[in-house]
């Protein structure tokens, strides 16, 4: 919780007090957009010339940084608002969910105590959105009528598997509650002013397993009619990304090998077809083939399922694989080796394979507006731990199919000392240094949001930077297996 200092402190006086710190980062030199790989540079070089000349055009740095410097009563007094509630009510309500941690697809006390908070406040609530039980969507609308803008916030809730049991090491036990801490006060904003339009809450399960809830979510059209999404995510470092194509954590195939065999008593195991020495068979030719596939490739598997006794040849197993590159293209390139790997593992031990692609995560789109934005609000905010460097082009989700529909950013404030997925980012969650970049996340949240509701030069910059750099992802992709065709020895093909 923040000191009295912070809660006292004018909203205006904080952002004149970062002034100064924000003109001194103006004069640090952004390196140039360029996606991860040589490959992804050299095959993106005329899409990249048209995304500089579009930012070149835009200025978002410039636009963000006289939009977050400027005096505005009503923003200010939106952000006091905003820590107000979240220091009285929505900090309690994080911690309340980082001490009760559920894993994906099981999160029914935080969905509860969730959507009774915004029962509690008046929204309309629906939970078991897109077949999802765990999934929800609420809805305010203003007084002054639905007619105008749907400003959409999404939240997490799942916790980390782990040996030991669910934890919170990724603090998605935060984002829910910062959510609410901006759109509360966002509706009390809009309430007074008489400002039309809504504001959307969308509850997504199960971030951190598989299939991808919000592809899942989006393809059931929950997502639609919403202007803009926005969220949060805990990190190590307040940064924001270049501006392109791509995702935080790479581009992901979710993969299930289910090796089936034949049991038998292990006294006659000849009369058995063993599916887990097919199992380690394969997970073995996997490390092997690591060496002929480009550095950048990140392959992580474990075995699920390995029979049930030593004394019965074990007649199923299974590998559950996360298999990530920075760009989908080589990505499959990767599983086609894999899947013949698997293939080649059953044929040498008599067994079958049955391989489930559950889940796909793709590049999504970054946006020079909304990244310049926050980060520039982060700033005046006092966010500690500042990044000067853009990190890799990241869409505002996982999932890139979203962020190509509809423009969003995802904010990045500094509130772990720890990795991500780590006990360190646990302990950080509830004590002075998780509790502060919350904070300053709702902050943001509402400032970005603020100025999309009243400014429509920002909205009209973000249209148009969000429409051409959707325009250009296909043609990115394209120029990508035209770039590998020669060094695999034809055309790969996208699944």
């Amino acid at each position: 919780m923040a000191g009295p200092m912070r809660r006292t402190r004018p909203a205006s006086r904080v952002f004149a007090t970062r002034r100064l710190l924000s003109l001194a980062f103006l004069l640090i030199p952004l390196p140039l957009l360029a996606q991860t790989t040589a490959t992804e540079r050299a095959a993106a070089r005329d899409i990249v010339r048209q995304i500089d000349e579009l930012q070149a055009r835009l200025d978002p740095t410039g636009l963000a940084n006289e939009l977050a410097g400027r005096a505005d009563a009503d923003r200010d007094a939106l952000v006091r608002r905003t820590t107000e509630l979240w220091e009285s009510e929505m900090q309690a309500l994080s911690d309340f969910i980082g001490h009760n941690p559920e894993v994906g697809w099981e999160e029914f006390l935080a969905v509860d105590t969730l959507t009774a908070v915004l029962e509690n406040r008046g929204w309309d609530v629906e939970v078991g959105v897109a077949g999802l039980e765990t999934a929800f969507v609420a809805t305010w609308t203003s007084p002054a009528g639905p007619q105008g803008l749907m400003l959409g916030l999404i939240g997490e809730y799942d916790a980390l598997r782990d040996a030991d049991g669910p934890f919170h090491g990724d603090q998605h036990n935060a984002q829910t509650p910062i959510v609410f801490a901006s759109a509360f006060a966002m509706a009390e904003h809009m309430a007074a002013d008489g400002i039309p339009g809504r504001i959307r809450i969308y509850g997504t399960p199960a971030e951190e397993v598989g299939p991808p809830a919000k592809v899942i979510m989006h393809e059931a059209g929950v997502f639609d009619g919403a202007d803009i999404l926005i969220r949060s995510h805990g990190v190590t470092q307040t940064s924001r990304a270049q501006v392109g194509f791509g995702s935080c954590c790479l581009n992901i195939n979710e993969v299930k090998y289910t090796f089936l065999g034949t049991p038998s008593h292990q006294m006659a195991s000849w009369h058995g077809r063993n599916a887990l020495a097919a199992a380690v068979h394969f997970f073995t030719m996997v490390d092997g083939i690591r060496s002929t596939l480009r550095p950048e490739a990140s392959i992580q598997g474990v075995i699920t399922e390995g029979g049930d006794a030593p004394n019965v040849v074990p007649q199923r197993a299974v590998l559950d694989y996360y298999i990530r590159y920075p760009d989908p293209v080589y990505l499959e390139h990767i599983s086609k080796m894999m899947d013949d790997a698997a293939r080649g593992a059953a044929m040498a031990t008599g067994t079958e394979v049955e391989i489930d692609r559950y889940g796909e995560y793709r590049d999504g789109i970054s946006l020079g507006t909304l990244q310049e934005l926050s980060f520039a609000y982060a700033k005046e905010l006092g966010a500690p731990n500042i990044s000067p460097e853009p990190s890799r082009p990241s869409g505002y989700e996982e999932t890139g199919v979203v962020t190509k529909d509809i423009p969003g950013i995802g904010i990045s404030v500094f509130s772990s000392r720890g990795a991500n997925h780590t006990r360190g980012m646990l302990e950080d969650t509830f004590n002075e240094v998780g509790h502060t970049g919350f904070r300053i996340s709702a902050e943001v949240m509402s400032s970005v949001l603020y100025d999309f509701l009243t400014r429509p030069d920002l909205r009209e910059a973000i249209g148009e930077e969000h429409r051409t750099l959707a325009g250009l992802l296909d043609q990115y992709h394209e120029a990508l297996r035209e770039a590998y065709a020669s060094e695999l020895g034809g055309p790969i093909s996208q699944r």
